[in-house]
């Protein structure tokens, strides 16, 4: 999905940029990920999982750019592509299209410059645009900065899957699923009929 560009500025006074990632972009994107897999145990891959092509990534960015319902938005810091955030479609049926899901990564030396609410905040706010009724994630058990901001976004903890990560040393991580609704129709439904009622 094409989106408008949007200036930010972090807590140490560089400038950056939210945008849509283009096919162009995917050697930068794919050295970021493979930096950000290394960095983090709290994410889906490792680093050494992040073999895909640059023919494959351009294929992979202009499909989401070309997508209606589906979105990959970079941060570009001067020149360099350092995270990424994406929103990605739960299926097209009727009964799930109201979902959608929610990735995101950073470079760990941008972490605590508040980038992480930049980029969730313009995310939701097109994830909102689009139509969905409630977005969907999963954070790694003792990733408390990441739940701790997604708290604070409106995300809710609805469940636990256990033994969700299993690490090359054999050891286990459960996962948390988080869900943010945007617009509870039956709810609202059901207060404004209490409401005539009155």
């Amino acid at each position: 999905m094409h989106f408008a560009e949007k200036k930010i500025e972090l807590k140490n006074g560089r400038k950056g940029l939210l945008r849509a990632a283009r096919p162009e972009d995917a050697g930068d994107m794919i050295a970021c990920l493979q930096t950000v897999f290394g960095e983090t145990p709290f994410l889906l891959r490792n680093a050494d999982e992040v073999n895909f092509t640059e023919e494959e990534e351009k294929k992979f960015l202009q499909k989401i750019l070309d997508a209606k319902r589906e979105l990959m938005m970079l941060v570009q810091i001067e020149e360099e592509i350092v995270g990424n955030c994406s929103v990605i479609s739960k299926g097209e049926q009727r009964r799930i299209h109201h979902r959608c899901g929610l990735g995101i990564a950073l470079k760990k030396e941008y972490w605590h410059l508040g980038l992480g609410t930049l980029m969730m905040e313009y995310t939701l706010e097109l994830a909102d645009k689009i139509g969905y009724e409630q977005m969907e994630l999963e954070v790694t058990e003792g990733n408390d900065r990441a739940k701790a901001l997604y708290e604070k976004l409106g995300f809710e903890v609805t469940g636990k899957m256990p033994r969700a990560l299993k690490y090359d040393d054999g050891s286990y991580k459960d996962e948390y699923i988080m869900i943010k609704i945007f617009h509870d129709k039956q709810k609202k439904h059901a207060e404004e009929k209490e409401a005539g009622n009155e």
